[in-house]
C-alpha cells in the first residue's frame, strides 16, 4: 500500500505538535549526547593516554641519560689518568712515588669508584684495587680482568694511543660501568705504557643515587642470558644505542621497559620505569565532568526550549482558536486577530485575517453578479466547492471549541487561590494537587491539538483562497495546466471528509500512486478529487456500514493515442442502481436527501471536461458499493 491508512472515529488520527516537538528535542538531545560520549571517550580521552604514554617514554629516555651521564663522568674521570704524565712514568717503573700519592683505598672513595686498576704495557697488575660494599677485595674477585682470555686481553690491552673502552659490563660480583684508556703522556703521545681501568657497580645505592637525580622511580635487574627470554623489546648495541621500549599498563602505573646491553651487545641488565598515570586519571575525571556538565545543560536547554515554545507557540495557538471558535459562533467575518508579530504565527494570523476579509468581499461579490450578471449557477458552483472546502476548517473549530473547557479553568483558578490561602487541609491540598496536575496535563493537551486543527484550517482557508483566485481567472482566461503529483492532490483532497464518529472508514492507497504524475489545473483537480472522497465517504455513511473503506488504485493507459491516467476510486457504500447511474453526473440531480443542489458531480465532469480528461461511475447495485473512474492526461517526464 501507499502507506497512508486514515482512521475517522473521532476525526482525522492526527499527532500533536506537542508530541512532534518533544520528539524532536528528544532525538536532538539524544544526538548531542551520542556525539558528545563518543568524542570525549574516542578522542579527548585517548588524547590523555597519548600524553601519559609519552610521558613514560620521557621517563624510561631520562633514565637512561642518567646512566649514560654516569657513564660519561666515569670515562672522563679515567681518561684524565691515562693521560698523565705521572702515571705513564709510573706504570714503566719510573715513579714509585705515585703510587703513596695517589693509589690507595681514600682514592677510590673520592672518586666514587669501586674499581681501580693499573696495568703495564704486558698486561700485568700494576696496581688494582676493588671495594664492595666499602670493603676492599681482590681485582680477581670480578672474573673478567683475569686469565690468558680473549675477554681479559679485548679489555686490558690497547693498540690506539687515542683509543679507549666505556659501557656496561657483565662481571662475577654484577652488573658494573666500565672505562678503560690506554695509559699515555699528557700530550697523548705514545708509545702505550699500559692501561687506565675503572670502574662503577649499578648497585642499590646508585640506582638509589639515580632516582634522587632524575626523580624517576626506576628499577635495574640483572638478566640471566641463558634463562631469561624477552619477547617485544630489541637489545641495543650499547647504553646510548635506542632500543625498543616496552610499555605495560596497570591500574595505578604504567610501566616503562628497555633491555640495556654490555660492551660486547649482549643483553645484560633491564630498565625499568614506573609512571603514575595522573594523566589519565586526571583525564578521565574531566571526560566524566564533562559528561556531567553536558548532561545538566542538555536537560536544562530542553526545559528552557519547551517552555519558551509554550510561550512563543502554544499559547497564541491558543488564542488564534478561540478567536476562530467566536467568528464561528457569530458568523461574523469582520473580526480580526491583529497579531502584531514578526513571527510565523504573525504572518499566519495576518494571513487569515486577509482571507476572512476575502471571503467576506468575495461571498458579497458572488451575490452580487450571480443576481446581476445572471450567473446563480457558476456561484452556485462555487459555493458548493466552497463548502467542501469549508469542512475541515469547521471540524476543526468545532474540535478547538470542545476543548475549551471554561468551567474547568475557573475550578483550577479556584483550587490554586485555596492552596495559596495556607488553610487547605493536607489531605484536601493533596487531592487538589493531584486534581491539578490532571487539569494542566488536559490544558496542555488541548493546546496541542488546537494547534494541529489550526494548521488544518489554514491550508483549507488557502485552499479557499485559490477557489475564489481560479474564479477570478475564469473569468479572463483559461486556468493554467501543469505537471502535479497524484499522491499530494489526494493528501490535500481527503481532508475534505468531515469529523463524525461513525462510522469508521479506511481509506487505502495504492503502492504505485506516488509515481504518477498528470497534466491538470490544481485547484480544480483538488475540488474534483475532494467531491468524489467525500461522495463515497457520504454513500458509506448513509449505508451505516459498520466499517468503510475506500480504496484508491491508479494505472497507465493509452486512450485515442494519447498517454493518460485512470484514478479508481472504490468504496463499499450504498452504492446505485442503472438509473441513478444514467443521471449521475447531470445538472440538478442528486441522491442525497434534502440536497437540491446536485452541482458537484456535474461539475466535476465539466471540470475534468475542461482539463481533457473525464469521469465515469459504475455498480453492482444499491448496496453492492460504487466504483468511480476518473481519466486524466499523462505527465510525460518533466513536460506539461
Amino acid at each position: 500500500m501507499f502507506g497512508v491508512e486514515i482512521i475517522m472515529s473521532n476525526g482525522l488520527a492526527l499527532k500533536s505538535l506537542q508530541e512532534k516537538v518533544s520528539l524532536t528535542l528528544f532525538v536532538v538531545i539524544g544526538a548531542l549526547a551520542v556525539v558528545s560520549y563518543v568524542t570525549l571517550h574516542e578522542i579527548v580521552a585517548p588524547t590523555f593516554d597519548r600524553l601519559e604514554y609519552e610521558e613514560a617514554r620521557t621517563n624510561l629516555v631520562r633514565a637512561e641519560r642518567a646512566i649514560q651521564n654516569d657513564l660519561d663522568n666515569l670515562n672522563a674521570i679515567t681518561g684524565d689518568w691515562g693521560l698523565w704524565d705521572d702515571a705513564y712514568d709510573y706504570v714503566r717503573g719510573e715513579y714509585p712515588a705515585f703510587e703513596d700519592s695517589n693509589l690507595d683505598r681514600p682514592t677510590l672513595t673520592n672518586l666514587g669508584l669501586n674499581l681501580l686498576a693499573v696495568y703495564d704495557a704486558n698486561g700485568d697488575l700494576v696496581w688494582g684495587q676493588l671495594q664492595i660494599d666499602e670493603q676492599p677485595d681482590d681485582v680477581d674477585r670480578l672474573g673478567v680482568l683475569t686469565g690468558d682470555t680473549h675477554t681479559a686481553e679485548f679489555l686490558i690491552s690497547h693498540t690506539d694511543p687515542a683509543g679507549q673502552l666505556s659501557g656496561l659490563l657483565r662481571t662475577d660480583v654484577g652488573p658494573m660501568l666500565f672505562s678503560s684508556w690506554p695509559v699515555v703522556k699528557s700530550d697523548g703521545s705514545g708509545p702505550i705504557a699500559g692501561t687506565m681501568i675503572m670502574g662503577q657497580f649499578l648497585n642499590d645505592a646508585r640506582i638509589a643515587a639515580l632516582r634522587d637525580r632524575t626523580e624517576v622511580q626506576l628499577t635495574i635487574t640483572p638478566i640471566d642470558p641463558v634463562r631469561e627470554v624477552f619477547e617485544g623489546l630489541e637489545v641495543p648495541l650499547n647504553i646510548s644505542s635506542s632500543g625498543s621500549m616496552l610499555h605495560t599498563m596497570t591500574t595505578n602505573n604504567v610501566i616503562s621497559t628497555a633491555m640495556l646491553a654490555d660492551l660486547f651487545g649482549e643483553p645484560l641488565v633491564l630498565l625499568d620505569v614506573h609512571t603514575r598515570r595522573d594523566i589519565s586519571a586526571l583525564g578521565n575525571s574531566t571526560v566524566d565532568g564533562a559528561l556531567l556538565f553536558l548532561a545538566l545543560s542538555a536537560v536544562i536547554v530542553a526545559i528552557v526550549t519547551w517552555l519558551l515554545l509554550r510561550r512563543i507557540i502554544v499559547t497564541p495557538l491558543a488564542r488564534m482558536a478561540d478567536h476562530i471558535v467566536a467568528m464561528r459562533k457569530s458568523g461574523d467575518l469582520s473580526s480580526r486577530l491583529d497579531e502584531d508579530r514578526g513571527d510565523e504565527i504573525g504572518a499566519l494570523s495576518n494571513e487569515f485575517d486577509r482571507l476572512t476579509d476575502e471571503l467576506d468581499q468575495a461571498r458579497r461579490l458572488l451575490l452580487e453578479q450571480s443576481f446581476k450578471a445572471g450567473k446563480a449557477d457558476t456561484a452556485a458552483e462555487v459555493l458548493h466547492n466552497i463548502r467542501n472546502a469549508m469542512t475541515p476548517m469547521i471540524n476543526g473549530i468545532d474540535r478547538l471549541s470542545k476543548n475549551f473547557d471554561v468551567t474547568r479553568r475557573l475550578k483550577v483558578k479556584q483550587a490554586l487561590e485555596e492552596l495559596a490561602s495556607g488553610e487547605c487541609p493536607p489531605e484536601r491540598a493533596a487531592k487538589m494537587l493531584q486534581y491539578l496536575e490532571s487539569a494542566f496535563s488536559h490544558i496542555e493537551a488541548s493546546n496541542e491539538d488546537a494547534a494541529e486543527n489550526l494548521a488544518v484550517a489554514s491550508k483549507q482557508a488557502r485552499h479557499v483562497e485559490a477557489i475564489l483566485a481560479d474564479q477570478e481567472r475564469h473569468a479572463k482566461a483559461a486556468p493554467v495546466v501543469e505537471k502535479l503529483s497524484i499522491d499530494e492532490v489526494l493528501d490535500e483532497a481527503v481532508l475534505v471528509i468531515p469529523n463524525d464518529d461513525v462510522p469508521n472508514v479506511a481509506l487505502e492507497f495504492e503502492d504505485d500512486v506516488h509515481a504518477v504524475s498528470v497534466k491538470a489545473h490544481r485547484v480544480s483537480l483538488l475540488q474534483v478529487m475532494g467531491n468524489i472522497i467525500l461522495n463515497a465517504y457520504e454513500s458509506i455513511k448513509r449505508s451505516e456500514m459498520p466499517e468503510g473503506r475506500i480504496d484508491v488504485s491508479v494505472c497507465e493507459e493509452v486512450v485515442d493515442e494519447r498517454p493518460m491516467v485512470r484514478l479508481t476510486i472504490c468504496d463499499n457504500g450504498g452504492g446505485f442502481d442503472e438509473t441513478t447511474g444514467e443521471k449521475i453526473f447531470q445538472r440538478g440531480f442528486s441522491s442525497k436527501e434534502g440536497n437540491l443542489s446536485g452541482l458537484g458531480l456535474h461539475w466535476c465532469a465539466n471540470a475534468l471536461a475542461g482539463m481533457g480528461g473525464r469521469i465515469d461511475a459504475v455498480s453492482d447495485g444499491p448496496g453492492r458499493g460504487a466504483k468511480f473512474h476518473v481519466l486524466l492526461p499523462a505527465a510525460q517526464g518533466g513536460q506539461v
